[in-house]
């Protein structure tokens, strides 16, 4: 605690020092017929641009040149694409399908399909084009594929939800980031991280970004393989979130990493100083390597970065600075390194550039936004079909993301509750006190299993939703938005967990650990009874930390608890392991001292299954 004291002191003097120097798809109920551009990909020469067309269950193909819709097939939630280098095939990922599907090219018509992971994301092919890595988000994995056959030659481990990577064929290294962090918040170093994975010898290294560090989006590597770019929410967790100003809460940042050496050489915020650039997700860089292009979802705008003053303002930073580069608003201003501009659409998400142009994915709008590399000038937007009005629910989901409504535009819902979850941090809410920071929640399933808070401080789902845009956003709500905003949340659906069978049944493991957790030796059905897996009930377990004011706590759904690590209300127990057993010395938190270290695994299993 008394670190996060010091880190208070210090932010404020930051702060201080800065005014001197300066005189973020979640599986819902989905409405009749949107178009939702996600993710982007080019064609080997250029000439074509597909789109993944989330909603609607397409592949759209635009020409480059004119934005004309070329032709389209019917792909289940597709995801991540990728193009053959001899531009004879599209492989996509199908997220609710966990699987990759070839399409034959110019034809647009879907062939073979593969099983990979839980809720495939990104795909990155090999140069020589002989291999698939995809990034399995809910299993934390990255399947290998062999393109010749289509079949899965090796599942590649990762830290925490890997959506994208990239390969440095240089270093023959795979990058992947990691969408969220995975560790205790009683670390207050905690942050995300990017696997290295050595393509010859397998060899895995785990390179950490700034502490703070969550929702990472797309990441992308230089030419020569030297230098990987990767945009991400830095997160000022471990201050009371009492104020907006100047990135008090959150700041959107840019992660450089120097591949063949494998380190983070520097990382530097997107925010001015009192306009934040709220959640970064696609990064792209052009042909020449001279820009690098990355979304904001959150402001719907595009950074331009001239990538050599990039390099050389972070190489060049003082190591002496009372500043920290990645604490200073207004380092790649002063630099000139970067141009922000308008994206033409709402939220956009993917990225990719052809000649000196850049087309970018405009998830609520429907569209494709082309936009001068040079000057940031929307030169056309290319509409993917007809799109109807948005109903509560859409409404309410593109308000969740939406930084356009919080002062300053620093974040939206989105920046803690990354695809309506938690994002693996603590925050000190001042709703129950100043001094004992809890773990971030998920938001599923919140509207029925009222009161909301770990000490169930808001009464229902909407208390909690009018004080979220009051003391978060500080931005009063309509009641439209409120409404919006609730349909949304309630419309959310459960991921199926990777823990289950392909066919969505339950392991051998997690059948025993089940009928341990209905026992009434163990007793978790008891607080935890089935459909909700919750009886909304507030108990005290034995997990009051030292700087709790209270020792009672709202008892948790644990309906996707695979999504929700860190465990505990503080975050502090990092695996359900660490929650039976070593969080559970008396016994307060169902009966689990008497159990036998399998058993411990498989009543772990079965909670991770639901």
């Amino acid at each position: 605690m008394w670190r996060r004291v010091g880190a208070f002191v210090a932010a404020t003097a930051l702060l201080t020092a800065v005014s001197l120097l300066t005189l973020r798809p979640a599986q819902t109920d989905v409405g009749p017929g949107y178009r939702s551009p996600f993710l982007l990909a080019l064609s080997p020469d250029k000439t074509t641009v597909y789109v993944s067309d989330c909603t609607a269950d397409q592949v759209v193909a635009l020409d480059a040149a004119s934005g004309k819709r070329t032709g389209s097939c019917q792909v289940d939630a597709p995801t991540g694409m990728a193009a053959s280098p001899d531009g004879r095939t599209l492989y996509v990922a199908s997220g609710d399908r966990d699987q990759v599907t070839e399409v034959a090219l110019p034809a647009m018509t879907p062939g073979r399909s593969t099983p990979v992971g839980r809720h495939p994301v990104g795909l990155t092919l090999s140069p020589d084009g002989t291999r698939i890595y995809c990034c399995n988000q809910f299993s934390d994995d990255v399947s290998v594929l062999e393109t010749s056959s289509l079949r899965v030659l090796a599942r590649l481990r990762a830290v925490r939800e890997p959506r994208f990577a990239a390969l440095s064929p240089a270093a023959n290294t795979l990058l992947v980031a990691n969408h969220l962090p995975l560790g205790s918040n009683l670390d207050d170093d905690l942050g995300a991280e990017v696997s290295l994975i050595n393509l010859a010898n397998g060899a895995h290294a785990r390179l950490k970004l700034a502490r703070g560090a969550t929702d990472v989006g797309q990441i992308c590597c230089s030419a020569d393989g030297r230098f990987a770019y990767v945009p991400h929410v830095l997160a000022r967790w471990l201050l009371p979130p009492t104020q907006l100003d100047r990135g008090w809460m959150a700041t959107n940042a840019l992660t450089v990493i120097d591949v063949p050496n494998k380190r983070v050489l520097g990382t530097v915020l997107l925010d001015d100083l009192d306009h934040g650039a709220a959640n970064g997700f696609g990064a792209a860089l052009s042909e020449s390597g001279d820009k690098l292009c990355v979304t904001q979802s959150g402001t719907n705008e595009v950074q331009l970065l001239d990538t050599a003053r990039l390099l050389k303002l972070i190489t060049e930073w003082p190591p002496k600075s009372q500043v920290a580069l990645e604490d200073d608003l207004t380092a790649v201003y002063r630099a000139g390194v970067r141009t922000r501009v308008n994206c033409g659409g709402l939220c956009p998400r993917g990225v990719v550039c052809a000649g000196r142009e850049v087309f970018v994915a405009n998830y609520y709008s429907g569209t494709v936004s082309r936009l001068g590399l040079d000057t940031g000038k929307v030169l056309a937007t290319v509409p993917l079909g007809e799109q109807p009005p948005m109903d509560p629910v859409r409404r309410g989901e593109m308000l969740f993301h939406d930084a356009t409504n919080c002062f300053q535009g620093w974040q939206s819902c989105e920046t803690c509750h990354p695809e309506g979850r938690g994002d693996g941090l603590a925050w000190d809410l001042p709703n129950d006190g100043i001094g004992n920071p809890k773990n971030a929640k998920s938001l599923l399933l919140s509207s029925k299993t009222p009161p909301s808070m770990a000490h169930g401080v808001r009464a229902s789902m909407r208390v909690a939703v009018v004080a979220g845009f009051k003391y978060i956003l500080f931005h009063p709500p309509t009641d439209e938005e409120v409404d919006s905003v609730c349909a949304y949340l309630d419309s959310m659906k459960p991921e199926r967990s990777p823990f289950l069978k392909a066919d969505g049944s339950l392991s051998e493991a997690a059948k025993r650990g089940k009928a341990l957790f209905e026992s009434p030796e163990v007793g978790c059905a008891r607080c935890h009874p089935a459909p909700l897996y919750t009886d909304l009930q507030m108990y005290e377990v034995g997990t009051r930390g030292k700087f709790d004011q209270r020792a009672d706590f709202d008892t948790p759904t644990l309906v996707e608890m695979f999504r929700t690590a860190p465990f505990l209300h503080d975050g502090s127990a990092v695996t359900m392991r660490e929650v039976l057993k070593d969080f559970n010395k008396t016994d307060q938190h169902g009966h689990t001292s008497q159990l036998t270290d399998r058993q411990l695994k498989d009543l772990a299993e079965y909670a991770l299954s639901l």
